[in-house]
């Protein structure tokens, strides 16, 4: 069967609007009601990163090669948050948006991509807001880079999503099982993600370990475009490339083999 241009494009479209319309009622519904109203998608994701940051400069700690400790952990405990809130919130997918599966045009995909594009807007948005704050204070925290940084949060949030595809497939076997277990691993996460440390800190042979984990790569993205050359990086965007799209590949075949089963629970 012959599949016409003017049908994919169409499809495009109808999915684009569906999408659309998600990410606002996500909107509204996880920020609408509180007294801040939709500021809470900005301030949820910079409290902790800004307490953080606050904390290591209060201690005026020195880091290796004289990063500045208020912008590393801006840059690296933001977008660990966007790790975190992707992949906890995703066995809840199905079950928090539940009536919206009776309309045809709504699909599985189309609401985890609604919600995790929310959130790497928001972090997005939130680590330049406090780069920015930061940087008006001195000027030398200006992002050599801004570029790279939101390219290296896109990586993190696309590599999440396809995880997050795999964790709602999962649900199958139990949702409460799922979530228990996805809890403690975004905590015992931490030290391998790349988030704090960087890959030129370790001895060589340890170092070629630690950059077979793909996040760790789009961490020393995002630091390269806030530090610049003043430190080493290392990352392979081929590698980073691959890793998200065979996460995706694997999370969105898992969620249509196990469609029929989640539609029947929910």
């Amino acid at each position: 069967m012959q599949v016409r241009p003017g049908s994919i494009i169409d499809g495009a479209r109808v999915q684009a609007q569906v999408v659309g319309a998600l990410i606002l009622r996500e909107l509204h519904t996880r920020f609408g009601r509180h007294h801040l109203g939709y500021l809470w998608v900005f301030i949820e994701p910079m409290i902790l990163a800004g307490a953080l940051a606050t904390l290591h400069s209060v201690k005026d700690m020195a880091m290796p090669g004289g990063l500045d400790p208020a912008a590393f952990y801006i840059v690296g405990y933001t977008p660990y948050y966007l790790f975190r809130a992707i992949i906890n919130r995703a066995p809840s997918g199905a079950r928090a948006n539940a009536p919206l599966f009776y309309h045809r045009q709504v699909t599985y995909h189309d609401v985890m991509l609604a919600r995790n594009i929310l959130d790497i807007f928001s972090v997005m948005l939130a680590v330049f807001i406090m780069i920015a704050g930061l940087a008006s204070l001195n000027d030398k925290h200006w992002p050599q880079d801004p570029f790279k940084i939101a390219v290296g949060i896109l990586y993190i949030g696309a590599l999440c999503h396809g995880f997050s595809l795999l964790l709602l497939a999962g649900t199958k076997y139990g949702h409460d099982t799922v979530e228990r277990l996805v809890h403690p691993f975004t905590y015992l996460m931490i030290p391998f993600t790349g988030a704090f440390i960087m890959a030129w800190w370790l001895p060589t042979s340890l170092r070629e370990w630690y950059l077979l984990i793909p996040t760790v790569h789009m961490f020393e993205l995002i630091r390269e475009g806030q530090f610049g050359p003043a430190v080493p990086h290392h990352y392979d965007l081929v590698y980073m490339t691959s890793s998200v799209v065979i996460m995706n590949l694997l999370g969105l075949m898992a969620l249509n083999a196990v469609r029929g089963q989640l539609t029947e629970q929910h």
